[in-house]
C-alpha cells in the first residue's frame, strides 16, 4: 500500500446465524492482509464471545509472551486488568452529567504483530446491550473517526455477533461494507433474510452508505454431494440471495483449524492460507471496483 495517506474501509463480517464460520473468516483475512505490502489492518471483535480475540491473542501474545520459557493467559492478565476491550466504548456511565468521552486508541487498541491490531471483545457487552440509549449505536464509528483510524489502517474488519444487537448495529453504521459468510444447509436462508431486512431498515433509518460486498460459502466440501448441490441452487434461486453477489472463492472444511496443533488461525495450514489468500485477492478487487462506481 506504499507510503501515502491511507483511505481505510471498514467491512463488517456478520451473519443473523451462528456457525457459518464468521469468525474464522474475519481472522483469517486480517492476518492474510496485513501481510500484503505493508497493508495495516485493525481488527475490532464486537462479538461478546470474543472468539476472535482468543484465537489471535493465543496465537501471538498469549505462549511464551517476551518470556519463552513460560505460557500466560495474556487476556486474563493483561487485557482485561487494563480494560483494553470493546467494552471500553460502550460501558455505561455512572455520572450521567458528564459527557461521554470516546477513548483514545491508545487506551483499547493492542498491537499483535507488525501491520495488525485488534480491539479486544468482551463478555461484558451483554450486560450493556439491552441499553436503550440510541447513541450507543453511534460508538464504534465515532471512535474510527475520533482517532482518524482511516489514516492509519487499510482494512479494519469487525467480527460482528450472531445476532440483532446494538453492536451489530454500531458495526454496520461505523462500515463501508458488510460480508456474508455462509454455510450451504437448509437453515441458511432464514439468518439471510434476517441480515437483509436488519440492513435495509438501518440504511433508511439512519440514511448510512453501506453495501453488501457479497456472500462466502464456508465450510465447503471439496466435492460437492447432489443433495449439497441441490441445496445450492434452491438456495441461491430464493428472492433474499438474488441480488447478493457470490464469491466465486470459498473456504473448505479444515479439520485442522478445530483441532491442529498450530491453534484455530486459518493462515497457519496450508489449505485454509489458499483459501484465504484467494478470497482475500477477490475481496481487494471487490473493494477497489466498487470506489470506481
Amino acid at each position: 500500500m506504499g507510503n501515502e495517506e491511507k483511505n481505510g474501509k471498514i467491512v463488517s463480517v456478520i451473519n443473523m446465524k451462528g456457525g457459518v464460520g464468521k469468525t474464522t473468516l474475519s481472522i483469517g483475512l486480517s492476518d492474510f492482509l496485513s501481510d500484503l505490502n505493508n497493508c495495516k489492518v485493525l481488527l475490532i471483535d464486537a462479538d461478546p464471545q470474543f472468539n476472535s480475540t482468543q484465537a489471535l491473542l493465543d496465537n501471538y501474545k498469549s505462549k511464551g509472551y517476551e518470556d519463552p520459557s513460560s505460557e500466560i493467559n495474556y487476556y486474563s492478565e493483561i487485557v482485561l486488568p487494563a480494560g483494553k476491550t470493546i467494552y471500553k466504548l460502550f460501558k455505561p456511565q455512572v455520572d450521567m452529567s458528564q459527557a461521554y468521552e470516546t477513548p483514545d486508541k491508545e487506551e483499547v487498541i493492542i498491537d499483535l504483530k507488525d501491520n495488525l491490531d485488534i480491539l479486544c471483545g468482551d463478555l461484558n457487552l451483554v450486560l450493556v446491550n439491552k441499553v436503550s440509549d440510541h447513541t450507543f449505536v453511534k460508538r464504534i464509528r465515532n471512535f474510527v473517526e475520533d482517532n482518524e483510524l482511516r489514516k492509519i489502517y487499510d482494512y479494519i474488519i469487525i467480527d460482528c455477533p450472531p445476532t440483532l444487537t446494538i453492536y451489530t448495529d454500531s458495526a454496520l453504521m461505523a462500515s463501508d461494507f458488510y460480508l456474508i459468510p455462509n454455510r450451504i444447509d437448509r437453515y441458511s436462508i432464514v439468518g439471510i433474510g434476517s441480515l437483509q431486512k436488519a440492513v435495509q431498515n438501518l440504511i433508511r433509518e439512519e440514511r448510512i452508505n453501506l453495501k453488501c460486498l457479497g456472500l462466502i460459502y464456508t465450510m465447503v466440501n471439496k466435492n460437492l454431494s447432489p443433495k449439497q448441490l441441490k441445496i445450492k441452487e434452491s438456495f441461491e434461486s430464493k428472492r433474499e440471495v438474488s441480488d447478493i453477489d457470490i464469491f466465486t472463492s470459498v473456504t473448505t472444511t479444515v479439520n485442522n483449524i478445530q483441532f491442529g496443533a498450530g491453534g484455530t488461525l486459518p493462515t497457519k495450514y496450508k489449505s485454509s492460507k489458499e483459501d484465504i489468500e484467494a478470497i482475500a485477492i477477490e475481496f481487494i478487487d471487490r473493494i477497489q471496483k466498487a470506489d470506481q462506481e
